[in-house]
């Protein structure tokens, strides 16, 4: 007999829930991703665990393979369109070096100066000027 998957409650909850909920709970979207022995151990799981008298048909499973499915190909191309905002970020601000702007900080004090590089701060380009960095979407001047 396998055992339960962690994480999982094996009462009360229908297998797409189940399974809904061990693809949410992870805090990134790399962590969504199951592997096929992940997922047979919840199917045997849900196996385990349903209801005799209400069993689930194959086009069941065949739909929740599906959703496994469309949530790590969604997961997939939400990393692809942060990599890319990250490089386009990174672009805009490496033609901004040597050049005077003016933005807010993260703390929304105005900052102005010359741009003398640029750096990667919780996942956005950040333009360093002085001592003070400027998050690329807050510029407000470039001269």
């Amino acid at each position: 007999m396998v055992a339960p998957v962690s994480g999982l409650p094996t009462a009360g909850m229908t297998p797409s829930s189940s399974i809904s909920q061990a693809l949410s709970s992870g805090s990134s979207s790399s962590q969504a991703a199951l592997s096929s022995s992940q997922f047979l151990q919840i199917l045997t799981s849900e196996l385990t665990n349903q209801d005799p008298l209400n069993p689930l048909g194959s086009s069941d499973f065949i739909q929740q393979m599906v959703d496994i499915q469309n949530l790590q190909q969604s997961a997939s191309l939400t990393d692809s369109l942060n990599s890319f905002t990250q490089f386009i970020q990174m672009s805009a601000g490496s033609s901004l070096i040597g050049k005077t702007v003016s933005g807010l900080d993260a703390s929304g004090n105005t900052v102005q100066g010359v741009v003398t590089s640029v750096a990667i701060q919780n996942g956005k380009a950040n333009l360093v000027v002085g001592s003070s960095q400027i998050p690329v979407d807050s510029v407000t001047q470039i001269e």
